[in-house]
């Protein structure tokens, strides 16, 4: 089994599963994962571990140790989890720092240009006829202009928290 299964069956085991798997549920994932894993291997000293996930699921008092090891590594696990963002966090930080207007303005203006870009391009291939050939062009076009440029700039400003809660919830339920 994968470091993500095993970390989250441990987690449903030892009743962090909600706090496990919106660590796992980001992008650095796989680096929770594994910590999480290895300090179930520690702990149980198996170096298999599926056999380090067995022996947790039959021992009440793995299963209470390694919730406090956990609770221990919190602040160091959401470190890891949250490392991807972090570096965005710290860009506009240095960019509001700045005193130059346009490196302090160039995000929000980007956007604002994508933007609006999107809305009259979305106004143009509705109102204006397009040829037939053209059309499977246009589509894709505005596929990628709402599904990713706007997605991204919604994403950057307001977080995707969301779609890391239902990756999270939907890996969870295979363990139901």
């Amino acid at each position: 089994m994968d470091p993500i299964t095993i970390a989250l069956g441990i987690a449903k085991l030892t009743g962090l599963d909600d706090k496990i798997g919106r660590w796992i549920g980001g992008d650095n994932g796989a680096a929770v994962a594994s910590k999480v894993v290895d300090m179930a291997q520690t702990l149980t000293g198996q170096t298999d571990p599926a056999q380090a996930l067995d022996r947790i699921s039959k021992n009440d008092e793995l299963k209470t140790q390694f919730r406090l090891a956990v609770l221990n590594k919190e602040e160091n696990l959401a470190e890891i989890a949250f490392k991807n963002v972090d570096s965005a966090r710290k860009m506009q930080s240095n960019a509001l720092d700045q005193d130059d207007k346009v490196a302090k303005r160039f995000v929000y203006q980007y956007a604002w240009f994508l933007t609006v870009s999107t809305f009259i391009y979305i106004g143009c291939i509705t109102f204006i006829d397009i040829a037939p050939p053209a059309t499977r062009y246009a589509d894709t076009v505005l596929g990628f202009l709402l599904g990713t440029t706007l997605g991204a700039i919604l994403q950057f400003f307001y977080g995707s928290s969301q779609g890391s809660k239902d990756k999270t919830n939907s890996l969870l339920n295979k363990f139901k």
